[in-house]
């Protein structure tokens, strides 16, 4: 029988040969993969230089870096402007003056107002609203021939928005409710979700929500300088003078309704309100530490006279035509008039309060409290009826007690005892009376 032989290659097998030491950095690597993460979110739209602030500083070099490390710089707010770049806004630069971008950025507002007055929300939520407004059109125009919108939509899409960022839960049906009367100027229009009206309003808010939200990057955060006015207003120590504080807050109201938010910050506009406040009233605020209150809180005296002056035009020009306005005047505005130097070197600031608010003061130190025993023990004297040793005394006298009878007489008691005694001799003359008639009256024989 033939045998079968296993198959064998040709060529033979080869063996087996270690790798060579000075080929072993030569090895073939396995490809790596690239790895590339798209971000989380995307990138914000960039802007023009007349619509954004402009940006920090260019960085330097990257051995310059590497051998001096750079502390943080705080980046600038970009909703803070310039009274140039406001004057060049997207309105002004299609077209409208700046007296008219004025009138509708205020009629704007005021729909704001009015609307929040209808709905009772609070000041600080209306606030709020106004600038959202006032930031909106920064970014885009009023102009509606280009692609602009008019200010009563974005007014009240801004009061909508800024209702839930407050969080002051007004149905959405009360606010697009409330939106078309003062729309229609008619508190008593009748107007409900089958209106046309109704539903008009509510599409032009929901469409320019998503507008607005991304004309602001969706930073909705706002410092409201209603909050930092009383904050301030305590650490003067003057929040009960209710005529202070009622002007400053009337001030605060009024700066919404100019381009205020967008030239300085919440706190400013409070300091400068107090300001205002005290030079219309004509208030003192006093000193802290022998130092003016301004100072002692650190205010920027040039953002308070720029804030003064921009609210002052607002009211001489008047754009809504207000004649009720009661801060529409000329004053002298100086801080050295709303100061009131202290007399003596006090630690302490005493607070002008009202006779109303005005608490009782309390003595302390030990020579204070010995004079006041002592006045104790004099008017104890003067009055000796007060004192435990004077009632033991007057309860041991035989002369107080017959006195006390006597007088005891005049009591109610005795007073009834003598109007009987009267009623009994009335009827024992009657009786006399009527006794002798009858007598007359009989026929003597």
């Amino acid at each position: 029988m033939a045998s079968i032989d296993r198959y064998r290659p040709t060529g033979g097998r080869e063996s087996y040969q270690p790798p060579v030491a000075g080929l072993s950095g030569n090895r073939i690597k396995s490809p790596t993969k690239r790895r590339e993460i798209p971000p989380a979110v995307p990138s914000p739209p960039t802007f023009s230089s007349r619509n954004s602030p402009p940006h920090s500083q260019s960085r330097t070099t990257a051995s310059s870096s590497q051998s001096t490390p750079r502390t943080p710089v705080a980046s600038r707010n970009q909703w803070l402007f310039t009274p140039e770049e406001i004057l060049s806004s997207p309105s002004v630069l299609d077209g409208i003056s700046p007296a008219e971008e004025r009138l509708r950025r205020a009629k704007g507002v005021n729909f704001i107002y009015q609307v929040g007055v209808l709905l009772e929300l609070p000041q600080t939520t209306l606030y709020v609203a106004g600038v959202f407004f006032h930031r909106f059109y920064m970014r885009s125009s009023l102009v509606e021939e280009k692609h602009g919108v008019h200010h009563y939509n974005i007014a009240a899409t801004a009061l909508f928005l800024a209702n839930k960022i407050e969080e002051n839960c007004r149905k959405t049906k009360d606010v697009i409710i409330n939106i078309a009367k003062v729309a229609q100027k008619n508190s008593k229009l009748i107007v409900d979700e089958q209106s046309k009206e109704y539903w008009r309003w509510r599409d032009s808010i929901l469409m320019y929500e998503e507008v607005m939200l991304e004309n602001l990057t969706f930073d909705l955060m706002i410092e409201n300088p209603h909050i930092k006015l009383y904050e301030t207003l305590g650490h003067l120590g003057v929040i009960h003078n209710k005529a202070l504080r009622h002007a400053a807050w009337a001030f605060c109201n009024d700066s919404c309704l100019t381009s205020l938010p967008l030239l300085m910050e919440a706190r400013d506009i409070a300091i400068a309100a107090i300001f205002f406040s005290a030079t219309f009233t004509g208030e003192q605020i006093p000193d802290i530490h022998e130092r003016s209150w301004w100072k002692a809180i650190n205010a920027n005296e040039d953002h308070c006279a720029k804030a003064i002056e921009t609210v002052a035009e607002f009211y001489k020009e008047n754009p809504l035509r207000k004649t009720d306005n009661p801060y529409n005047g000329a004053s002298d505005f100086s801080l050295e008039n709303t100061r009131r130097r202290l007399d003596d070197s006090s630690n302490g600031v005493t607070p002008r309060t009202e006779n109303g608010t005005q608490s009782p003061q309390v003595r302390a130190n030990g020579a204070d409290q010995k004079e006041m025993e002592i006045e104790a023990e004099k008017a104890s004297q003067k009055a000796p009826g007060d004192s435990d040793a004077a009632l033991k005394e007057a309860a041991n006298d035989p002369t107080i007690h017959q006195s006390t009878s006597a007088g005891s007489m005049g009591s109610p008691r005795s007073k009834r005892k003598e109007f009987e005694a009267m009623d009994t001799d009335d009827r024992d003359s009657k009786r006399q009376k009527t006794e002798s008639e009858d007598d007359e009256g009989e026929v003597h024989e």
